[in-house]
């Protein structure tokens, strides 16, 4: 595991244990209030949007999701592609600064992985501006923040559509934060993965062992189902990474 990989998944595990619960870590942790676990926000694709255990339609051709009357998981059968329309990005937030010392959870991750010392665009240190960070889906080397995306290595969209849709607003928070889940990469890079499982985009060939470990820790550790396609393609890489 490279020593940036390490930093990530170290700094994720530390947070995690260190609460009873998802909400408990988000109220503690970064002192949300409920009602920001609760926010009804823009409405989504389809017209409506979520309100804790309920969803709100607010357009007449708005449709009710299945979020909440479905009790097993989704059946071999099922397009995950049918809930796309229900994605609110209000529902994940991660660009925000959740403990209060003005750096949102970007520039939290800036500040960690950078090799160097970091540099601000101002006194009070809350935007990364130059520092040293490793790209590790590329293999190249950035020195200005700006070249670089926040990617989700499990993608929000992705954890939705698969099931996270019916999570509690703590828990989707906190895999929107979760350090575990996050990592630095060219932007031009980050949209060509986009909302892409292992069956479809894959970083560079160096990384790739560590890259679908990633994917199975944090679907483990969130309790998400993967595509069947991604699940064999992972399966493929891990063998030919030696691991059966």
């Amino acid at each position: 595991m490279t020593t940036s990989l390490w930093k990530i998944s170290t700094l994720g595990a530390d947070v995690m244990t260190r609460t009873f619960g998802l909400t408990t870590l988000l109220l503690g942790l970064f002192g949300l209030s409920p009602a920001a676990l609760s926010h009804p926000g823009p409405l989504d694709e389809n017209g409506g949007h979520y309100n804790g255990a309920s969803y709100h339609c607010h357009l007449s051709v708005c449709e009710e999701p299945d979020t909440f009357t479905r009790g097993n998981r989704d059946s071999f059968f099922f397009d995950p592609q049918s809930r796309d329309k229900f994605f609110n990005a209000a529902d994940w937030p991660y660009d925000e600064d959740f403990d209060g010392d003005c750096q949102n959870t970007r520039n939290e991750i800036l500040v960690v992985t950078s090799r160097a010392s970091v540099s601000y665009t101002n006194p009070r240190n809350c935007e990364a501006r130059i520092g040293e960070w490793f790209d590790e889906y590329t293999g190249k080397t950035f020195t200005v923040a700006a070249q670089l995306e926040l990617d989700h290595i499990i993608p929000l969209r992705y954890a939705h559509n698969l099931g996270g849709d019916a999570w509690p607003q703590g828990k989707k928070v906190a895999f929107a934060n979760d350090p575990l889940n996050l990592i630095l990469t060219e932007r031009s890079e980050a949209r060509r993965k986009n909302e892409r499982g292992p069956s479809r985009y894959l970083p560079r060939e160096e990384y790739r062992c560590d890259y679908v470990r990633q994917w199975l820790a944090i679907a483990e550790k969130y309790e998400l189902r993967l595509a069947t396609t991604d699940s064999n393609r992972i399966t493929v890489i891990l063998r030919d990474c030696g691991e059966e």
